[in-house]
């Protein structure tokens, strides 16, 4: 059974990736955690935090004994990516994990 303080985070954040990175700049999706672990996402992406905290606090209700509902938002400035896990009642920050996003050569339009 998993609990917030055993969450695998970083298997978390790495499922949830290409739908955050695709939605756009901020994105959060809310995901359900099985008692295995595994991560279900919401059909829906979210562009702010509250809408995503309200279905979240929602799923909370009806979720079964050792699941957990958690909120994954992406946000970037510049060359770096902020993903960061929020518990949806009290929006308190579990984990988060700052990336540096690369360039193509082609992306930055200089010389090799």
């Amino acid at each position: 059974m998993s609990t917030p303080e055993t969450v695998d985070f970083v298997r978390v954040i790495n499922g949830v990736r290409l739908e955050l990175e695709s939605a756009g700049n901020p994105s959060y999706v809310v995901i359900i955690l099985d008692a295995a672990g595994e991560a279900h996402l919401s059909p829906m992406v979210y562009a702010t935090v509250g809408p995503s905290a309200d279905h979240a606090v929602r799923l909370t209700k009806e979720t079964d004994p050792g699941e957990h509902v958690l909120i994954v938002s992406r946000s970037a400035a510049g060359r770096r990516a902020m993903f960061t896990v929020l518990e949806p009642r009290s929006l308190k920050k579990l984990h988060q994990r700052l990336e540096v996003i690369e360039e193509s050569f082609a992306e930055t339009d200089r010389p090799i």
